[in-house]
């Protein structure tokens, strides 16, 4: 089996993120874990790699479903800040006064943005799951563009990348991967579907001293 020192979600959604923690065994935080991310904005997020820009709160946009707010997103990236604020015990709507909490947030997705980029180094070796989102089957210029700009960001990781589809679909430099789970209760998803997909990967996730960082909590 290949031995990973990192496995890093691209997206797009939460349940990726906690599919990957459970059947493999580790819990250390990247950006792209907690958000819903688009295939494009992802490219785009990791190409510009501004923090400002992604807080900007002239720009942040509430969601609202029957008069309350449902979620925050960037729309300059469409990337749906999904646990970045406080929320109410159903997990439903986000709380009145989230814009209080964006210091907080911004400084938590900074940190991570710092453990994504000391991946840069010869000694880590990368597993990089991307799943995609209905309708991104079909776009193949943007699953290339998103691997490229992982490239570009940690050139020197030894970096391996799988594509989740609910048809296995295929692309250059990617392990198709087909992983069909239609449940959508509860968020997390069917574990066995997951964990019978993963293990045909021939991956591990090794602890190592001096590979990996203190994890974070599970979620925002």
């Amino acid at each position: 089996m290949t031995a990973f020192s990192h496995i890093v979600s691209l997206g797009y959604r939460c349940r990726t993120t906690r599919r990957l923690r459970d059947h493999f065994g580790f819990d250390t935080a990247f950006p792209f874990d907690w958000w819903i991310t688009p295939l494009e904005g992802a490219v785009a997020f990791l190409r510009d790699w501004d923090l400002e820009r992604l807080y900007d709160e002239r720009t942040l946009r509430e969601a609202r479903r029957w008069g309350r707010v449902a979620y925050v997103e960037q729309p300059a990236y469409g990337i749906r800040l999904q646990h970045e604020f406080p929320m109410d015990e159903a997990r439903e709507r986000v709380l009145a006064g989230w814009r209080a909490h964006l210091d907080a947030a911004r400084s938590r997705t900074a940190h991570l943005m710092r453990k994504f980029d000391q991946l840069d180094r010869p000694d880590r070796s990368v597993l990089f799951v991307r799943e995609l989102a209905p309708g991104e089957e079909r776009a193949p210029a943007a699953v290339q563009a998103l691997r490229a700009a992982v490239l570009a960001r940690v050139p020197r990781a030894a970096s391996q990348f799988v594509l989740v589809s609910r048809s296995g679909v295929e692309a250059p430099g990617w392990r198709a991967l087909r992983i069909d789970d239609p449940a959508r209760r509860p968020w997390s998803g069917t574990p066995a579907i997951w964990d019978a997909a993963l293990a045909t990967l021939g991956a591990r996730f090794e602890r190592r001293a001096g590979w990996g960082e203190a994890g974070l909590p599970a979620s925002g």
